[in-house]
């Protein structure tokens, strides 16, 4: 989510839907807001023209949602989102995707993020050096974190990086054709398996009004 495409830029606010746990007692949503620090560039100016925040926000069954997450822009990713994906079957953690750009960049980040609703703690585990065991040297994916596997697992494509992308990164892909991944959650470490793992869709959605 952005502040537009072209000038004149405009601030946004997106309220994404809410994912309500299997057993009903857990609610979450994803909050983004673009703010637009100048309409259209200014003449000498080489700062960020708009800069993203988002918030996850939470509530108990009987309670009022809370901000229990927030990523705020920073000097070399001002942009940023956070998606939503599924709970686990035991209710207790909430699977999200969060996405890290630079604008005028041609690449963003996505890494997984982990919200443990039993202690209110976060994971955030770190993808490049899961990669980097994994292949034996440093390089990248772009990532999309698709859910949970019937174990629990947590399911993951991988596509190449754009040869931009790659510029810009100043790392290489770690294949050139697209991959797919599962996850341990407890141990970080990734496996690479030769088909869409089998998802299993646990939280129950209710749309955001419009």
């Amino acid at each position: 989510m952005t502040c537009g495409d072209k000038p004149p830029f405009t601030s946004r606010t997106v309220r994404g839907d809410t994912l309500v746990s299997p057993d009903g007692k857990h609610r979450a949503y994803a909050e983004v807001e673009a703010t637009a620090l100048h309409a259209q560039r200014p003449a000498g100016y080489t700062g960020p023209l708009c800069v993203n925040n988002s918030r996850l926000l939470v509530a108990a069954e009987t309670g009022e949602f809370k901000i229990s997450f927030l990523q705020e822009p920073a000097d070399v990713e001002s942009g940023n989102s956070l998606r939503l994906i599924d709970w686990s079957s035991d209710n207790r953690r909430l699977l999200a995707e969060l996405a890290e750009w630079q604008y005028d960049q041609p690449s963003a980040t996505h890494s997984v993020l982990v919200y443990d609703a039993r202690y209110g703690t976060f994971q955030q585990p770190d993808l490049g050096h899961a990669l980097a065991k994994t292949y034996s040297r440093e390089c990248s994916f772009d990532f999309r974190i698709l859910g949970f596997d019937g174990l629990g697992t947590i399911a993951l494509e991988a596509q190449p990086l754009s040869p931009e992308e790659e510029e810009v990164l100043g790392v290489s892909s770690c294949s050139k054709k697209k991959t797919y991944f599962e996850m341990d959650r407890a141990m970080e470490t990734l496996v690479s398996v030769p088909e869409l793992p089998k998802l299993q869709h646990n939280a129950k959605v209710e749309a955001a009004s419009k």
